[in-house]
């Protein structure tokens, strides 16, 4: 089967210059040979030919098929035909004129042009103008050439009216196939070997019928017909092999050419046609003595004129459509520039331009600092003010990001207002500011700071009509001597971190003693991040006693840093650094974790202690982390230390600065089951009567507010405290009592607890517990020194 299927394959391969060869072979032995018999070759070559277009069609399978089989049925009226003026030619007798056969060759005709119509049509998607017109101009041209040489010749000849018709027919014929060809051809120009093999017939065809009718014509019987013969049967071999290409398929979907330019060589052809026309009125002398002859070819050329006129109107047209997408490209190429030189606007102002607020960025500021750092900074005229909102991230973890964005942009229109018009103001990434002052005229830079600081005093009115005071810290740098961007903005930020640890809302101008103090902060910070995994941190206790009986009723954990190698250093002052760094967040639930813990094991060891609570301070950033409740969830379950023995101390100051989130995050924490205290309250300029929407349980007097400058309680401040905590059903716990005299005072205004050095200092977790064992109550002891 294989073997067989690839044989086929070969054969159809070259099935196609086989019958090329075959029908060579035969016109040769038409020319050797004399013998009538050599009448029956074309007959033969012609019938063959019929079956090679039929296994061409069922080989190549093209679609549509119908042109194809049109092709064939002419061949098979030309066979016929063949056949019949054969037969007279074997038997040696006259061929009649005309005959069946000549009937057969027009018909054949008739199809032929039907089938080049249907292919013309086929491969030009439709009615296409330039090439019907070049075809008709090439006929027209062709036309005269036929009336001087056939038609002309017949008319004067003496032939009865039915053999004159049949004899101007094949002219005729003739005209109409070159016609349909050139269209054909003209369309989609020669593109594969099957359409190179298809003009060769047609070619084949003309070129023997203006032999054969153009010599009888002019002497009565045909010269060179044996020519005329072999070029008739070539004709049947080149449309074979034709239709046998594999590249056959291809014929029935050409794509047209562009027909918009007309290509100088076929100008050319179609000027020597028009042409041909007056030439041969000139110079044939049959055609000058006969007027009714001139006559004829003057209306052919005035037709051919007509259609060179209006071939030329379409290349106007064309070069009209042409001057209007040239244009209509200029106009777009002008619309693409202005877009780009636009676009490019956008991506330079977008390069230097904080995307939210709109304000200049960072590398645009940088660029402005660089070009004033060098100029003259010895006038001390140019300052550099670095602006950091206080606790943003607060508001940002509170009410949303998009919030603070909001907020940002407000921000950013403030400070631009508060600005010259000469200055440079930017975001630098965050809550972060910058403002480039020069020129400043004598004024100093601190008090300059002042106008943007003022911007702040009114609250910022947002979305939902929420309205939020926030505060700002500026940090001041005067720049009177060579600097680098980087050099001046460390100073900055440095003076920056020193307003916030002044209390932030103020400015600060750096001096260079700041600098010794931030590489301590820098240093600081660094160790602090090991100070975990080194188990250099630890807890200390402070019992919280009652004042009535000296009961210890619970106590407070106190973070202290053991580092190696140094003496311990106090809370205050790593515990800001810690803030800033956001280190405190692990810090925080370290201690929070080792407070649990203990505490668990203090009622474990002290079941008479089973109510002891413990009072772990958490800082505001702490509070803020949307994560801390879940914090405390898990380790009060890691530890299974009970809820409601926990107490969480928040300073009153991070309650004063957003009191609607803080009072938000409070109220999670007590569904947790936990107590909420108001550490060192008084500090934070909140009014009595605020602390009736506070979600708290515990009000821990502060000991700066609790008693005056010589010690005294303030009696009536303190009255107000506890009166106010009664009628809320809070307690209230005055902190740092250290005198017996104070004690006795508090006690007698009936504050219920209290905690100080007069009772005990704090002491790490097992000195406490061994006190705890040993002492029921605590005894009044002396503060040591």
């Amino acid at each position: 089967m294989e073997e067989a299927r690839g044989v086929g394959g070969v054969v159809r391969r070259n099935a196609w210059w086989w019958f090329l060869v075959a029908g060579a072979l035969e016109g040769v032995a038409y020319l050797l040979l004399t013998a009538p018999v050599r009448n029956l070759f074309s007959p033969m070559l012609s019938a063959a030919a019929v079956l090679a277009i039929l296994a061409g069609i069922r080989w190549n399978r093209p679609r549509p098929a119908g042109p194809w089989y049109l092709f064939a049925v002419g061949v098979a009226l030309f066979a016929a035909g063949d056949w019949i003026f054969g037969s007279y030619q074997v038997a040696g007798t006259m061929v009649p004129f005309p005959s069946a056969a000549d009937v057969l060759y027009l018909t054949g005709y008739c199809v032929f042009a039907v089938g080049l119509a249907a292919l013309g049509r086929l491969s030009a998607g439709g009615m296409r103008w330039a090439p019907l017109l070049d075809a008709g101009i090439i006929t027209l041209g062709a036309s005269t050439l036929t009336w001087v040489f056939v038609v002309m010749p017949y008319l004067r000849s003496h032939l009865s009216a039915l053999p004159l018709a049949v004899s101007l027919a094949y002219p005729l014929a003739d005209l109409v196939l070159l016609c349909m060809a050139a269209r054909l051809l003209l369309s989609t120009g020669v593109r594969s070997a099957s359409l190179a093999l298809f003009t060769l017939w047609v070619a084949a065809t003309l070129a023997a019928d203006a032999l054969y009718y153009s010599t009888l014509a002019a002497t009565g019987s045909p010269v060179a017909a044996d020519l005329s013969d072999v070029l008739w049967a070539a004709s049947y071999a080149f449309l074979s092999a034709a239709a046998l290409h594999p590249s056959m398929t291809a014929t029935t979907r050409l794509e047209p050419r562009s027909q918009k330019r007309l290509p100088r060589s076929r100008m050319a052809v179609l000027i020597l046609l028009a042409l041909m026309g007056p030439l041969l009125v000139i110079a044939v002398d049959s055609v000058h003595d006969q007027p009714a002859q001139a006559v004829v070819i003057s209306a052919i050329v005035a037709a051919l004129t007509l259609l060179l006129v209006l071939r030329i109107w379409l290349l106007a047209r064309f070069a009209e459509a042409q001057a209007d997408e040239a244009e209509a490209r200029a106009r777009a190429a002008e619309d693409a520039l202005r877009a780009q030189a636009s676009l490019q606007r956008q991506l330079a102002h977008q390069a230097f331009h904080d995307a939210l607020t709109g304000l200049a960025n960072r590398a645009l500021f940088s660029e402005r600092l660089e070009h004033a750092l060098g100029r003259d900074t010895g006038s001390g005229e140019t300052a550099l003010l670095v602006i950091d909102l206080d606790h943003f991230k607060d508001i940002n973890d509170s009410l949303g990001h998009p919030v603070g964005d909001e907020l940002l942009i407000t921000a950013g229109h403030r400070l631009l207002g508060a600005a010259r018009r000469s200055d440079t103001v930017a975001r630098m990434g965050g809550d972060e500011f910058a403002v480039l002052t020069q020129d400043l005229e004598g004024m100093p830079a601190d008090r300059y700071a002042q106008r943007f600081l003022e911007r702040f005093r009114d609250p910022f009115v947002l979305s939902g009509h929420r309205s939020v005071f926030v505060t700002a810290s500026i940090g001041v740098v005067e720049i009177t001597e060579a600097a680098t961007v980087n050099e001046v903005l460390r100073d900055a930020d440095i003076a920056l971190y020193v307003a916030k640890d002044r209390g932030r809302n103020r400015s600060v101008l750096f001096e260079s003693a700041m600098s010794l103090a931030q590489r301590d902060h820098s240093r600081i910070a660094q160790d602090l991040r090991y100070a975990i995994t080194r188990n250099e941190l630890a807890l200390h206790y402070q019992p919280i006693v009652d004042l009535t009986t000296a009961e210890v009723i619970g106590v407070e954990a106190l973070l202290r840093w053991q580092q190696q190698g140094h003496a311990e250093r106090p809370p205050e002052l790593f515990v800001p650094v810690a803030e800033k760094t956001g280190l405190i967040i692990p810090i925080g639930a370290w201690a929070l974790r080792e407070a649990c813990r203990q505490g668990r094991r203090w009622h474990e060891v002290h079941p008479r202690l089973g109510d002891l609570s413990v009072a772990v301070n958490i800082s505001g950033r702490q509070l803020m982390d949307h994560r801390f409740p879940g914090t405390v969830r898990q380790i009060l379950e890691e530890t299974g230390f009970p809820a409601t023995s926990l107490v969480l101390e928040i300073t009153e100051s991070i309650l004063v600065a957003d009191a609607e989130s803080a009072a938000d995050r409070i109220r999670t924490l007590r569904d947790l089951g936990v107590r909420i205290s108001i550490d060192d309250f008084g500090t934070g300029y909140s009014s009595l009567a605020h602390l009736r929407d506070l979600p708290v349980d515990i009000v821990k007097i502060d000991q700066s507010f609790a008693l005056g400058g010589s010690a005294e309680v303030d009696a009536g401040l303190i009255e107000a405290i506890l009166n106010l905590g009664y009628a809320l059903g809070l307690d209230v716990v005055a902190e740092g009592i250290e005198t017996p005299e104070q004690a006795d005072r508090l006690r007698a205004l009936g504050c219920p607890l209290g905690q100080g050095f007069y009772y005990c200092r704090p002491m790490p977790p097992t000195a406490l517990e061994a006190y705890l064992a040993t002492e029921a109550t605590l005894t009044s002891s002396e503060p040591s020194t």
